[in-house]
């Protein structure tokens, strides 16, 4: 069964940045960036300090949180304000879900006036990206007519950015298949990774 939520977060490779943990040891997604889907969902309250910090650090990030009726991305760089989209979502009648999203980003009435400053904010924001982004782009994927996660991932490709598909493995569930591995008997067929020596 699919996760109804995932979040993802890239940042812009500089050497030398002090990034908190996964995210080091994240792997490539596009020309100068690396990213990793988060192993747990976290409130949109602590993921935006996350991108923010991660941005501050590193000179640019980029938050993703797709749920079953709407995304949000938030894009932060040194140099500006975050921006915050929505994605999937009819703003008009937004589901209740997407009330924080929505409300983080500024959204109100019909969202007509954020739609054209969000996607202009955001173009100026991809600059940091491996591709910039022209704001119609940006802004034909800002209503409902595409699904959440289908509307994160073209956005996302036209960045030039994959968004990776696995986390990167907790050390501690790690550290407990190998000990499984290792406690089982040799002549169960399975594949161990480490020999008795």
């Amino acid at each position: 069964m699919e996760p109804t939520e995932r979040q993802w977060v890239g940042y812009r490779v500089v050497p030398g940045a002090m990034l908190s943990a996964p995210l080091p040891s994240a792997p490539e997604v596009g020309d100068g960036w690396r990213g990793v889907d988060l192993r747990r969902i976290h409130p949109l309250d602590q993921l935006d300090p996350l991108v923010i910090e991660t941005a501050t650090r590193s000179e640019a990030a980029l938050g993703v949180h797709i749920a079953e009726s709407y995304a949000y991305l938030i894009a932060a760089a040194r140099d500006h304000e975050p921006v915050r989209l929505v994605l999937g979502v009819n703003t008009s009648a937004p589901p209740e879900a997407a009330t924080e999203a929505l409300s983080r980003a500024g959204v109100s009435g019909t969202g007509a006036r954020w739609r054209k400053r969000a996607a202009k904010a955001f173009e100026r924001w991809s600059s940091n990206g491996p591709r910039t982004l022209e704001a119609d782009a940006v802004l034909a994927l800002l209503g409902p007519e595409h699904p959440p996660a289908e509307a994160v991932s073209w956005l996302a490709a036209l960045l030039g950015i994959r968004l990776s598909g696995d986390p990167i493995p907790d050390p501690l569930d790690l550290q407990s298949l190998a000990r499984r591995q290792l406690e089982e008997d040799p002549k169960s067929g399975r594949r161990r990774w480490f020999s008795r020596g």
